[in-house]
């Protein structure tokens, strides 16, 4: 395995496209920074060490993705007007949120994580994090215009810049400390 720029990302098309990204990349690293912070952590990691690995190698158009890719993820699909059967995510790390983000003009929309029996309502503008490896989810939108980015870590990237995995995020890691009082005026 050799990490490679994705075919839609290169020449000027996608040097926009990269550019176009990032507000939403700095919008879902924040979020996770909050949901996950190891793995937002682990995230930065691998950044930095692809970088380094591109530079030693001389790979100018990966060089110039990664330092125009404002988000701590390492994949990004964009999905625009199209249904999502039942399925997991098996090229993703187990303990690793995916961050699934969407816009545009269309009915309500119901994001089912199966396997957990919750629903989702999935309207424009939302966004929901979960293991997609470990969740089966779906979700059917029957008329309308949408597109979804679903922001992931595939590891075989973290593998091959040797980051090492991190533990699953757990509700407890939050300390006292760490919580903003709210005081009275």
């Amino acid at each position: 395995f050799s990490p490679q720029v994705s075919a839609a990302l290169k020449g000027d098309v996608g040097h926009n496209i990269t550019t176009s990204l990032q507000r939403s990349g700095i919008l879902v690293s924040a979020a996770l920074r909050v949901m996950h912070p190891d793995l937002y952590r682990a995230g930065i990691k691998t950044q930095v060490r692809l970088g380094a690995w591109a530079t030693q190698y001389q790979l100018e158009d990966m060089c110039h993705h990664l330092k125009h890719w404002a988000s701590v993820f390492n994949v990004v699909s964009v999905i625009c007007n199209r249904q999502s059967p039942p399925h997991r995510d098996p090229k993703c790390r187990p303990e690793a949120f995916d961050i699934m983000t969407t816009a545009g003009v269309y009915h309500p929309v119901i994001m089912d994580f199966m396997n957990l029996g919750i629903k989702f309502l999935y309207d424009s503008g939302s966004m929901l994090a979960s293991s997609c490896r470990l969740v089966r989810h779906h979700m059917h939108v029957e008329q309308g215009s949408r597109i979804v980015t679903a922001w992931y870590m595939r590891d075989s990237i973290h593998n091959f810049v040797g980051t090492p995995r991190t533990d699953y995020a757990k509700y407890g890691n939050v300390q006292r400390s760490d919580l903003v009082e709210q005081k009275d005026v």
